[in-house]
């Protein structure tokens, strides 16, 4: 199966900005584990240090969901880029 780029990064795209959707989401997580590990205090490194894994793995799915995004992008602009130069060889 062969997966369109540019459609698969629309999906994410409008998952990703809509309101409440997953970057909505994903600041939620964060402020939500940055509150707990403001609670927990200096003493509780466990704590700490999985709340600051946690924090990790949220920022690790936002650079994927930006990766995917990105690429739909580089390939929506390799597109044109072929068709501008496509125009071009029907000149010559």
């Amino acid at each position: 199966m062969v997966i369109d780029p540019k459609a698969r990064s629309d999906r994410w795209r409008s998952f990703y900005e809509e309101d409440g959707g997953l970057r909505d989401m994903l600041l939620d997580l964060r402020r939500a584990y940055f509150e707990r590990a403001a609670a927990l205090g200096a003493r509780d490194t466990d704590g700490l240090w999985k709340l600051s894994i946690a924090s990790k793995l949220v920022d690790e799915l936002d650079r994927h969901v930006g990766a995917v995004i990105g690429a739909g992008d580089i390939a929506a602009q390799q597109d044109e880029h072929l068709a501008r130069i496509r125009k071009v060889g029907k000149y010559f």
